[in-house]
């Protein structure tokens, strides 16, 4: 299933009816709080999508038509919590897992395929959102995720980088 998500028709439809509210309400211009996006506008998303299982970090299992289909995050990586080696698994890697079963356990998400959709295992590679906000940026910004650029899938490389910078 593929659902078009125009964020410019959204904002213009906020900015009708919110600021018929607003001014109902006897709210000033300067009572209303700035909203800043981080992520590019008019993409195609698929979904939504039940995560049935948090693998680690940065992978996770979706339902899709009844199939559980393993998705592993483009751009991110965290720390080692599920490797075969037990000597690669880190305290970082169960925290970073942990965060990301309490954020998407039985969640639904929404999944941006870039150039790439498969990876040599067979995952699926793609941006997840969730609530509107994309689950790799949240974690570059909580800090539990470091960027990883593998092209061709580099379409949100540039926000990635920008994130850690700060």
């Amino acid at each position: 299933m593929k659902k078009k998500i125009n964020v410019t028709l959204l904002i213009c439809l906020i900015g009708l009816f919110g600021s018929h509210f607003i001014n109902s309400m006897g709210i000033g211009s300067n009572d209303i709080p700035t909203i800043t996006a981080t992520t590019t506008v008019n993409q195609e998303f698929e979904g939504a999508y039940e995560v049935t299982r948090v693998v680690d970090g940065d992978t996770i299992v979706v339902n899709i038509d009844n199939i559980d289909t393993v998705v592993r995050m483009i751009g991110i990586d965290t720390p080692e919590s599920v490797h075969p080696n037990k000597d690669k698994n880190t305290a970082a890697g169960i925290t970073a897992s942990d965060f990301t079963k309490e954020l998407l356990d039985g969640e639904s998400v929404y999944l941006e395929y870039d150039k790439q959709r498969k990876d040599k295992y067979n995952r699926d590679l793609a941006y997840v959102y969730h609530n509107d906000k994309m689950v790799n940026e949240i974690l570059l910004e909580e800090g539990y995720a470091v960027t990883m650029e593998i092209p061709p899938n580099t379409a949100h490389a540039q926000e990635f980088n920008e994130i850690i910078a700060k």
